[in-house]
């Protein structure tokens, strides 16, 4: 059955607008799924089919949600015949594993939205594709356009913020629990990276937790903030003598800082108890409290005699909504961290006034006493504001809705995305980087090195291929590598000496008895050659049937902990006419590559990896020595700063499957993970190197 979408294929020749046409990449769309991305795709749909474009919505979710939208959803859009819809599970049933089941669920994610994203291209005239920014969904999308021989393709690759995962969680309980999240966070960044263009809410909100956590430069961020729909305006009015309520709208959950508003509320009830109100907590519950319902959590907050004045209302319509407004005599949004937040928005443009917390998200839209009350963060001030409120009519009725605060949600940008790709990026090739490919050999000869004979038949041209050799105490020159010495031969055996080898543009180091596909090193070079902020670039690798995803793009830092002392099979970016026994760091020995990477990475960027299994390997990780480990940490991990910490502090991860166990482990807690792993003499070595670079770059030890 072939993949499913609304209205048949379109191409340019038969489009009905000369307006750009916009894909939108999602698990959501409003009304049919919950989730603020979605009530953002579908506000923002709107008013492009308004202006005359043509939308995509190319959505993974449930065959049930897919079909409301198709059959149901869909219809109530103002232009629904220039609305379409492909459905990701579909489209992806015939896509290969290719190694995806080893590889980490945003990972496999990733490249599930680009293999279907490849297939809505090959059927629309697309000019620009916007993902949402958390958990990384455009990253292998991005990457493939790097590695693809083809010419630019046409649509503009953009990531819109809504709030990354690692913002939230520096800003939620700061608990990285395993190597899934760490590489979500790093999903994130590598995804931001690579976008042609990130979308932002706020000018503010980039500048607070985007321009130098994710280094984003200005030239490639565009202020965008997200649209409202019209939300009915109040009816009426209540008054502090008589009966009234205090709204909350949002999810149950610690971001949303619900938990102050009820302390607050309780405060405020025992100080004053002749005023007669109740406190609407609007929104689903959300599980992840101390004792599971986030809800269950709340109510503990709250002496019994007091509970039925706090109504959980739980998720309700807009139309809902609206009606318990009438009653509220202000809302309140306390929320830890936020990137835009709809619900304070909608209450704003209902004309019900609102407190809200001092946040960067906030800042380009609200000023104190001008169109809101803002309160400092502490339930104190909090308490305050309310105070205020409730005997200030005066100040309730100045800040009810006195001026619209975005005239202009979305901007410009949709209407000409192409016109940022000149200053955005340059897809073009450049200038071809010259490789030097060195192959470290056994005593066998040199024909029978799989390598060799594999380099002899690639389809790049212009590269230099060296041998190392063990090498014999005689009178030879000697290259010490990797801790080791070495006799230096060219492609057909003939002795080089050393001091005569310089680099050139970039270095791959391979085993003997490795055996790339003949497009691997010209893949990898098309992809260094687009842009030079790329330290490295590779693909994955494949030993025996397996094939094993990458992540050395994603968290370089994380591979000595993981790999050890292993190859990493790259195509490194070097400074040429540097002395080839002066390109690795001696003092590093075996982990000599892995820090020639870790420096490419610092003076150039991070790099990419291909999806596709393009090597074929027969070793696996090798543990590290902790000489060579320490020194690693200490000598080349500044520019990892806190990531670091948290990839030494992980659950110890390998790559070899553990032996079968003859009977049923028992249920083993993070915390015994972490336990393990501090009993682990690799981690715990890595644990001591990351207080020792700690110390050197901020002068104290990290708790």
């Amino acid at each position: 059955m072939a993949p499913r979408e609304i209205g048949g294929p379109r191409t340019g020749a038969a489009r009905h607008s000369l307006m750009p046409t916009i894909c939108f990449v999602t698990y959501e769309v409003h009304p049919t799924t919950a989730g603020g991305c979605g009530v953002l795709i579908h506000h923002a749909a709107e008013r492009l089919l308004a202006a005359g474009h043509s939308v995509i919505i190319l959505i993974d979710t449930s065959r049930k949600n897919f079909e409301q939208f198709r059959d149901h959803d869909r219809l109530t859009f103002s232009a629904p015949d220039r609305i379409r819809a492909y459905w990701v599970p579909e489209i992806c049933k015939p896509m290969p594993d290719a190694g995806l089941s080893a590889a980490s669920v945003f990972q496999r994610k990733s490249a599930r939205f680009a293999y279907a994203l490849n297939h809505v291209l090959a059927r629309e005239q697309v000019d620009f594709v916007e993902f949402f920014e958390y958990c990384g969904p455009a990253y292998y999308s991005l990457v493939e356009r790097l590695f693809d021989p083809s010419p630019a393709p046409a649509p503009v690759l953009g990531a819109r913020v809504h709030g990354s995962i690692e913002v939230l969680d520096r800003h939620g309980d700061g608990f990285v629990a395993d190597r899934n999240q760490f590489l979500l966070h790093s999903l994130e960044r590598r995804a931001l990276s690579l976008a042609e263009t990130v979308l932002v809410p706020s000018r503010t909100y980039y500048e607070h937790y985007y321009r130098d956590r994710y280094a984003l430069p200005e030239t490639r961020v565009v202020v965008s903030s997200p649209p409202n729909l019209p939300f009915p305006r109040v009816s009426a009015r209540p008054d502090a003598r008589g009966e009234f309520t205090i709204a909350f709208i949002g999810r149950m959950f610690h971001l949303k800082g619900v938990d102050q508003l009820v302390h607050a509320s309780v405060m405020l009830m025992k100080q004053r108890p002749e005023l007669r109100f109740k406190v609407d907590l609007i929104g689903y519950d959300a599980q992840d409290g101390p004792v599971g319902s986030y809800k269950d959590y709340l109510t503990t907050l709250i002496p019994q005699r007091l509970r039925e004045r706090f109504v959980f209302t739980g998720q309700l319509t807009h139309e809902e909504i609206a009606r318990r407004l009438d009653h509220a005599l202000f809302a309140v949004f306390p929320n830890r961290v936020e990137s835009f937040c709809y619900a304070l928005h909608e209450v704003y443009d209902a004309g019900v006034p609102v407190i809200i917390n001092d946040l960067p998200a906030f800042r380009d839209f609200f000023t104190h006493e001008k169109n809101c009350l803002i309160y400092d963060g502490s339930t104190g001030a909090l308490l305050a504001a309310m105070q205020r409120l409730i005997d200030q009519p005066a100040t309730r009725k100045a800040i009810e809705h006195p001026f619209a605060v975005d005239e202009a949600p979305l901007g410009g940008f949709y209407e000409a995305p192409h016109a940022l790709r000149a200053v955005i990026s340059d897809h073009s090739v450049g200038e071809v980087p010259r490789p030097l490919v060195v192959v470290l050999g056994d005593d066998s000869p040199l024909a029978d090195w799989p390598a060799l004979n594999a380099l002899n038949r690639q389809t790049a041209s212009g590269f230099q291929t060296l041998a190392l050799v063990p090498a014999a105490p005689n009178g030879e020159e000697t290259l010490w590598w990797l801790g080791k010495p070495w006799h230096v031969r060219d492609a057909t055996g003939r002795p080089v000496e050393p001091s005569d080898l310089c680099t050139t543009d970039a270095l791959a180091v391979l085993r003997h008895d490795d055996r790339p596909d003949p497009h691997w090193l010209a893949t990898c070079r098309r992809a260094l050659s687009r842009r030079p902020d790329l330290g490295f670039t590779g693909t994955w690798l494949r030993r025996g049937a397996a094939i094993e995803p990458g992540t050395i793009d994603i968290a370089p830092e994380l591979y000595p902990f993981e790999q050890g002392e292993r190859l990493p099979r790259l195509l490194v970016r070097t400074s040429p006419g540097l002395l080839l026994g002066d390109v690795l760091d001696p003092s590093l020995q075996s982990l000599g590559v892995v820090g020639l990477v870790w420096a490419a990475v610092a003076r150039y960027g991070r790099g990419v990896l291909s999806p596709k299994s393009l090597i074929e390997v027969r070793d696996g990780p090798q543990p590290s020595r902790g000489k060579e480990l320490t020194g690693l940490l200490l000598r080349y991990g500044a520019p990892f700063g806190d990531r670091l910490g948290l990839a030494a502090a992980l659950p110890a991860t390998h790559a070899e499957p553990p032996p079968p166990a003859t009977n049923p482990p028992p249920a083993v807690t993070v915390e015994a993970k972490i336990r393990y792993a501090d009993d682990l003499g690799g981690r715990t070595l890595a644990a001591l190197a990351w207080k020792k670079l700690a110390r050197r770059l901020t002068g104290r030890t990290p708790h």
